[in-house]
């Protein structure tokens, strides 16, 4: 198991994530409303050979491929990214459906992205002593941290473990490869940023079927474990963190700052 933590803003009337905190259960984003705005956005496009100019048979040759793929239900077994409306476009495609004429490759990118757009994310990292995450995504120290053990050896049918990996370019995709390699494809989506994330040190989890909402999980795969206030923590959030601790059967701690600059924790009294 893996202690890894989540970076939360001070509780106030109508975003108060202390009290929503539910025992064996994880709030999952919407990515939509994360700071970086290419964060599960990326850019995918036919980059593939141009079907009219440089070989118009590679079109032929490549929807007759997809075809035998989606002929046989078992070649897609496992592969959670692609759910039933990718396949019905799939199909649509290989059929030559009307509507695939013309931006056949615009129409498939479209409905890529749909299915990326409804992914959930939790946000974690190994430290918690990190004064950049401390200030930019827990008020300035108001704040608190939610600790987890994370199993990264195991993942729930709906949810993936990504570790990060930091890229001075965020890659373009081609649409081909969610047709034919959809597992490399997933994490390619998952678990790039640009390397100016870097300094998050980031993990994820991600719910393939859903987001801005709570998940159980078993607890073999993900538990917390504690609750941390932030150094400038007010005293009333404070008890209010050491009540929600109690409620949820976990550890309760403050951040301290030392007179060199280091941070420490210390249990709440």
């Amino acid at each position: 198991m893996r202690k890894l933590y989540r970076y939360q803003p001070i509780p106030v009337p109508g975003d108060d994530r202390l009290s929503q905190l539910q025992k064996d259960e994880v709030w999952f984003s919407d990515p939509a409303g994360f700071n970086d705005p290419f964060d599960l956005k990326p850019r995918i496009s036919n980059l593939m050979p141009d079907r009219w100019c440089d070989a118009p048979e590679f079109d032929t040759a490549t929807r007759r491929a997809l075809a035998a793929l989606l002929a046989d239900p078992a070649m897609y077994q496992g592969a959670l990214f692609i759910d039933q409306a990718l396949i019905d476009e799939f199909r649509a495609w290989t059929a030559g459906d009307a509507g695939y004429e013309q931006l056949w490759d615009e129409r498939l990118c479209n409905a890529i992205k749909k299915r990326i757009a409804q992914f959930g994310v939790v946000c974690l990292t190994p430290q918690w002593d990190s004064r950049l995450m401390w200030a930019h995504y827990a008020s300035n120290g108001q704040g608190f941290c939610i600790e987890y053990e994370v199993d990264g050896f195991r993942n729930n049918q709906d949810v993936r473990y990504v570790p990060v990996q930091y890229a001075s370019e965020i890659p373009e995709l081609c649409l081909s490869e969610a047709m034919f390699t959809p597992h490399q494809f997933l994490y390619r989506v998952l678990a790039t940023k640009h390397a100016d994330w870097a300094y998050e040190q980031e993990v994820r989890l991600v719910c393939l079927t859903g987001k801005a909402k709570n998940v159980k999980l078993d607890q073999d795969f993900v538990r917390m474990t504690g609750l941390i206030a932030g150094h400038a923590m007010p005293e009333p959030l404070q008890s209010h963190l050491k009540e929600t601790a109690a409620r949820l059967g976990v550890k309760a701690w403050k951040v301290r700052t030392g007179i060199l600059g280091s941070f420490d924790v210390e249990r709440l009294a």
